[in-house]
């Protein structure tokens, strides 16, 4: 009698799982699944096909009794739900215990049938290991190289760590092109096409006019200047934007008498705060620059802010005691007299 093959060794494993993409036992898990489900199924079928039978087709017989007409018939009233009730708990017991049974026996074989596809269908043969290539390995030169050109752990990580930024490198690009386009397409919707006067919305209807930019087609005399004439170009470039100008001019023209006034449309009682917040915001900005204009730049301002030229234009704030004495002082000495002496007040 043959010797039973060899189980399949962690090497053929990884080379089925990189030659079908998936490994071995991924298949025989869904075999195995799939049963489970068929087998759930039936036995769940089974229970509610025994369930709606009549209790009487099953030998689940209402119990007799030999009394009165009375007693007999309470009897068999509450003989009914009875029977009824073991119907029900003789059928979920049967079914769990078939369940039971089935579920292990299909373990069993399937265990079974799990170990001779390893041993036998989904493994490759000893003397066939040396002698494998996969098709995405053909062409490659699997020779020894010199010993100089052999390839290193510090090579291998670098080569790595380039593919890796070369990657994260193509992920960007390819986000910047989306936000690109996005930004083009946008672009291409505000300029139009050349001569269109329809402008599709947002919404999808559809509104007559020129697109927001479609003046920029109109370049008039700009391809015949260059970067040597930038005078001409600038003026063909106001030349050619001056019918876009006063389309524009006109449409604001037309919309400023729907605008109505300034305070329009408020209520009674918003006019009046805003009022109030504009007379409190021009009493503080004429307050801050009163006292700027006293402090810092050292002026005499009258009381509704002029400013005085030295001559007596009000009553002035009061001088204190010392302050007159030292002004008498101040007087008497550039004007020679002796301290008694009235000023003059010529």
């Amino acid at each position: 009698m043959a010797a039973p093959p060899k189980p399949s060794t962690r090497t053929d494993i990884e080379l089925l799982t990189e030659h079908f993409g998936y490994p071995p036992v991924s298949l025989l898990d869904d075999i195995i699944n799939s049963i489970n489900i068929l087998a759930e199924r039936a036995i769940n079928s089974i229970e509610q096909g025994l369930l709606n039978a009549p209790p009487a087709s099953l030998g689940f017989r209402p119990p007799t009794h030999s009394t009165s007409k009375s007693t007999s018939s309470t009897t068999s009233k509450n003989a009914l739900p009875n029977a009824e009730e073991a119907h029900r708990h003789e059928i979920e017991a049967g079914t769990h215990q078939l369940e039971t049974l089935l579920f292990a026996s299909i373990d069993k074989n399937f265990d079974v049938f799990e170990i001779y596809v390893m041993r036998n269908i989904l493994c490759i043969r000893p003397e066939d290991r040396d002698f494998i290539r996969l098709s995405h390995y053909q062409g490659l030169d699997f020779s020894a190289p010199p010993s100089g050109d052999r390839p290193t752990v510090e090579g291998v990580n670098r080569l790595r760590r380039r593919l890796q930024a070369s990657q994260k490198l193509n992920c960007m690009l390819h986000a910047e092109k989306a936000r690109n386009e996005t930004l083009l397409k946008e672009l291409r919707r505000l300029v139009g096409p050349k001569g269109k006067e329809v402008v599709k919305e947002e919404e999808g209807s559809e509104a007559t006019g020129l697109p927001p930019f479609g003046f920029l087609h109109e370049k008039g005399d700009l391809t015949e200047g260059g970067g040597d004439t930038p005078v001409t170009t600038t003026t063909a470039f106001t030349l050619s934007q001056l019918q876009a100008l006063r389309a524009l001019s006109s449409s604001l023209r037309s919309i400023m008498p729907d605008l109505g006034g300034e305070g329009e449309g408020l209520s009674e009682f918003d006019q009046e705060r805003k009022g109030s917040w504009r007379r409190e915001r021009l009493e503080y900005v004429e307050a801050a620059t009163r006292k700027h204009l006293e402090n810092v730049r050292g002026l005499d301002l009258g009381k509704n802010g002029e400013v005085r030229d030295g001559e007596w234009d009000g009553g002035g704030r009061s001088l204190g005691q010392e302050e007159v004495e030292g002004l008498e002082k101040v007087a008497l000495a550039l004007g020679g007299g002796k301290p008694g002496d009235k000023m003059d007040e010529s």
